[in-house]
């Protein structure tokens, strides 16, 4: 799965580096005189892990927001307006304790963000994801988000009974953590520290201080692999690649983690999107690490520093100015600027539902997605967490829907069932660990770029009553061993990237 989130996420994240720096430009795009309606979250409190492992509680009560830190005593608490990207004031605070006043800054009914930060061992954290709003009493409240609900629902994939965690261990899909290699690099990375939270750091470091952003990738119409030992020898990615990456440093050194999909809501105009419940189709990847019984959440590309333009790496600021803003963030605050749709988890996310007029789905836990009914059926989008496809043989299935099975990366082979008459367009694409499809002879029809960018296929057999086959239905596909019939050899003709072998028959 090739997520691309465009280079623009960046630009509200690191409105501020550390205290004091100097806010970035206002971005007139996100500028809207429109006032949402604003309601108070479920929670009045956020817990965060600091870096050394203690807590810092952030609170809001009456006019103030009120921090409780077991060891930092050392904060500087910024209010900013996300809409407009401009820091509004500052404020430092040398107690543990304390509680702090911005309503005379604050507009009522107008989203705010109170930035937290604090230097640790010579590092700048920022407890960036704290966004608030002043009512018509003069009371500050925690912004509700349609995702926080969403999020505590569909967490529930990550589960912490013993074959789970053993699960969030292992090397899986584009996440290759017993690779000697792997191995070797996590080693280098966490060499000397002994504590699973000092490792973590250390590989999160890594990730966002070491790697650079790929924006030719953005902005390119190919699909690129991903998989965590790529990442770590290119050094260059896109969002899904640093969470790879990151998964598989961890799970060398024992420590659970794994990916996650969903939206990154990188601007002001996303957060407040009316549509955001109903929207599931992911655009961003971070990953979920287990840490002192509790899963908490990175990103890594919110926190990047460095970008790659293709003609060299920049920089997005000072190396003297190295700050976290996404580090082990708790659900509360991390579902302000993300939506969870999906944990690349080798078990399933239980769920069923409709995927046709007459057709049903059911994902059980270990995985397994049933199809019954009749007619064409269409997974939902969003619905591609499972690693096997079983045809109820009492069905009847005549049609493979348009991108119905697009983007589902735990599949490596599929058999059709043999009412199968037509596989529309991209109905395979993107499935990038798909090795194996079996045909039947009862199709008669392959769409438009059908298996395009299965770049694991290495073998597909295109039935003799084939009648038609897509534009760029096997592009893409380097591995494939493909064999036609006489009348459709022409098929791989015009492709950009032709399958290893076409067999005429």
């Amino acid at each position: 799965m090739i997520l691309k989130i465009l280079s623009g996420i960046m630009t509200m994240i690191i409105l501020l580096a550390a205290a004091g720096q100097a806010a970035l430009a206002p971005r007139t795009d996100l500028v809207s005189d429109a006032a949402p309606k604003l309601e108070s979250a479920d929670f009045s409190e956020i817990d965060y892990m600091a870096y050394d492992g203690s807590h810092i509680k952030v609170s809001v009560e009456g006019p103030d927001f009120c921090v409780d830190s077991e060891n930092v005593s050392d904060f500087t608490l910024q209010l900013f307006s996300p809409q407009y990207q401009q820091s509004k004031a500052s404020k430092t605070y040398h107690d543990k304790s304390f509680a702090c006043d911005f309503t005379s800054k604050m507009k009522k009914n107008v989203l705010y963000g109170i930035m937290l930060n604090y230097v640790m061992d010579d590092i700048v954290f920022s407890l960036h994801s704290n966004f608030v709003f002043l009512d018509k009493s003069g009371d500050i409240h925690f912004y509700k988000t349609p995702c926080y609900r969403f999020n505590l629902d569909r967490i529930s994939e990550l589960s912490t009974d013993k074959d789970s965690m053993s699960e969030y261990l292992v090397s899986q899909n584009d996440v290759e953590c017993d690779n000697i290699c792997m191995i070797s690099y996590s080693n280098q990375i966490c060499e000397g520290l002994t504590d699973d939270r000092q490792k973590v750091f250390a590989i999160y470091a890594y990730v966002t201080q070491r790697m650079a952003y790929d924006s030719v990738q953005v902005n390119d119409n190919r699909a690129y692999q991903d998989d965590a030992l790529l990442v770590m020898r290119r050094g260059i990615a896109v969002c899904e690649g640093f969470a790879n990456a990151f998964t598989a440093l961890c799970r060398a050194q024992g420590i659970p983690a794994t990916v996650e999909y969903g939206l990154g809501l990188s601007s002001y105009k996303d957060m407040m999107e009316s549509d955001l419940e109903n929207d599931e189709i992911p655009d961003h990847a971070w990953a979920a690490v287990f840490l002192d019984g509790q899963w908490l959440y990175v990103d890594p590309t919110f926190d990047i520093v460095n970008y790659y333009e293709g003609y060299g790496i920049q920089s997005t600021g000072s190396r003297n100015s190295t700050y976290f803003s996404y580090f082990l963030s708790p659900l509360e605050a991390f579902s302000f600027e993300h939506k969870i749709c999906d944990a690349d988890t080798v078990h399933g996310y239980e769920r069923s539902g409709y995927c046709g007029d007459n057709a049903t789905y059911t994902v059980s836990r270990d995985g397994t997605l049933t199809i019954k009914g009749s007619g064409e059926i269409r997974m939902p989008y969003g619905v591609n967490d499972y690693s096997k496809i079983v045809f109820d043989p009492d069905s009847n299935i005549t049609s493979i829907g348009k991108n119905c099975f697009q983007d589902c990366d735990l599949l490596t082979s599929v058999i059709l069932p043999d009412t199968v008459k037509s596989i529309e367009d991209g109905a395979f694409s993107t499935c990038e660990d798909l090795e194996y499809v079996y045909i039947p002879d009862s199709v008669t029809y392959i769409g438009n770029s059908a298996f395009y960018t299965c770049d694991e296929l290495a073998y597909v057999r295109v039935p003799d009553n084939i009648e038609h086959i897509g534009k760029d239905a096997f592009d893409r596909c380097p591995r494939l061993i493909l064999s036609v019939p006489s009348h459709m050899k022409k098929v791989a003709k015009g492709y950009s990237v032709d399958p290893y072998y076409v067999d005429v028959r």
